[in-house]
């Protein structure tokens, strides 16, 4: 829980995400633009924070680590460092091998 005005929020989303609530809105910078182990941070209000990551307790990137807050951008470049082998399922492939079984044409 957030003690401060401002929360650094890490997103490992390739194209980062758009919070929404109450009519108020938030672009989380995501992988494309990472700061600290492939995440990107942002500040974000703290008690819209707490408010949204409440509502939204369930929604699986949340629940996964992909995103994430700390009460400083420290801590959550550090967070980041630590979580930075976590996988979202949406990194590209290697063109020398894409996948198990398939070979490059």
């Amino acid at each position: 829980m957030a003690t401060s005005s401002t929360v650094t929020v890490g997103c490992k989303l390739p194209n980062g995400l758009v919070l929404e609530l109450a009519g108020k809105k938030h672009e989380l910078a995501g992988a494309r633009m990472a700061k600290a182990g492939g995440y990107g941070l942002t500040p974000v209000p703290a008690d819209f924070w707490q408010a949204w990551a409440q509502k939204y307790a369930g929604f699986p990137p949340l629940e996964a680590g992909l995103i994430f807050a700390q009460t400083s951008p420290e801590k959550a470049a550090g967070q980041a460092k630590e979580q930075a082998s976590l996988r979202t399922g949406m990194e590209p492939l290697n063109p020398t091998a894409p996948a198990p079984g398939i070979t490059p044409a």
